[in-house]
């Protein structure tokens, strides 16, 4: 995978998957989501997320709530270099009421759009991230 982002969320672990893990609700916790439209909320399930100017349909691709494991690849788009990519979210705890997000996605090195598409995903992920923490009520860090 291409892109690493990784926070500390002053909020228990249960708060913090609450949200990432709602699949169909993602408009959420990010506020440039005109809405999402999902099939359903089970590994395999599709969800359109409409933005002003784009869309992308993705699928649910792991869902653990024991291990706090999302995942999820982008099975179409009206952005096509971002069709194929893959991402994961990974919750752990990191103290008591403190959550760490290990945010990993984008292309493999080599495919042929990772040079365009993963420096603009590692740009975005730290404002999805504050995107999370004011869901959550949290202060915005500067990114």
């Amino acid at each position: 995978m291409g892109v690493a982002t990784s926070a500390v969320l002053d909020a228990p672990i249960e708060a913090v998957w609450a949200i990432v893990s709602d699949f169909g609700n993602l408009q959420r916790w990010h506020p440039m989501v005109a809405r999402c439209e999902a099939d359903g909320d089970t590994v395999g399930s599709m969800r359109t997320v409409h933005f002003a100017d784009w869309w992308a349909s993705e699928r649910l691709e792991r869902l653990d709530p024991d291990a706090h494991v999302f995942g999820y690849a982008v099975v179409d788009s009206s952005r096509p270099p971002n069709i194929g990519v893959n991402g994961s979210i990974t919750l752990s705890e990191a103290g008591p009421g403190r959550t760490r997000v290990d945010w990993m996605s984008g292309h493999p090195d080599d495919h042929p759009h990772a040079a365009v598409v993963n420096p603009a995903l590692e740009a975005y992920y730290p404002q999805r991230v504050n995107h999370l923490r004011n869901a959550l009520g949290l202060p915005i860090i500067d990114a």
